[in-house]
């Protein structure tokens, strides 16, 4: 029988590319969007031939709705906690109270049980929510790509070239995950089609920490950089 995934969050960045790697699969494709989302993004996703299923208001009965029939969710959504917390416990609840089998949280990020409170806000977040996800009967994976090789140097950069400085979290030694937003959407569809696998998979492909960062763009630039810590404590 034919698996059915919905995605919430599909007009974002990498919520379009899970879509896009889904789509490649035989599965249903549902996506769950804002009614006033940006027409152009609705129309992109009709052209892949995708079921959209809009809500007017983020609630558990529109969410529960369109998650009937559905095998596992995937939430793309990014944000603060209005959104990593709060609509993703919504979407969840919806999800459950539909009898959905699996749930695949927004993460695609550094592996936070490896960090501590206060270290940096976004992990905090996930983890708050993990607490609650943990408590439920959904099976759950979580995905570990690090960070995404994009963000090196595109949206919300870690490296400033014009400032010189490389940016980090934590311990300036500790080694970072990074991988592509494709890898990474691929790497989602296969997980939400196989219902095998574990609570959590980290799949990073490169290892660096920001100190190599810094050293490495300051051998490719020939300029001088320096790392500089923020957020947490």
């Amino acid at each position: 029988m034919t698996k059915t995934i919905l995605v919430a969050g599909a007009t974002g960045n990498l919520g379009l590319r899970i879509v896009k790697a889904l789509v490649n699969e035989d599965v249903e494709v549902r996506v769950l969007v804002r009614s006033n989302v940006d027409l152009e993004k609705i129309k992109i996703l009709e052209e892949l031939g995708v079921d959209i299923y809009k809500v007017s208001n983020w609630s558990l009965e529109d969410i529960k709705a369109a998650c009937i029939g559905v095998n596992c969710v995937i939430s793309s959504l990014a944000g603060l906690r209005e959104v990593v917390f709060d609509a993703q416990k919504i979407l969840l609840d919806a999800a459950i109270e539909a009898g959905v089998s699996r749930f695949i949280p927004s993460d695609y990020s550094l592996d936070f049980t490896k960090f501590s409170y206060g270290e940096n806000r976004n992990l905090d977040l996930r983890r708050e929510f993990h607490e609650y996800l943990d408590k439920t009967s959904i099976a759950a994976t979580s995905i570990f790509n690090g960070a995404f090789t994009e963000l090196l140097t595109n949206e919300m950069p870690m490296i400033l070239f014009k400032q010189k400085m490389v940016l980090y979290w934590g311990n300036a030694d500790y080694k970072w995950g990074f991988t592509t937003m494709d890898n990474t959407a691929e790497y989602t569809a296969k997980v939400a089609i196989d219902s095998d696998t574990p609570r959590y998979l980290r799949i990073a492909g490169d290892l660096i920490n920001p100190t190599e960062v810094k050293a490495v763009t300051t051998k490719v630039t020939r300029q001088k950089f320096r790392l500089f810590r923020f957020g947490g404590k």
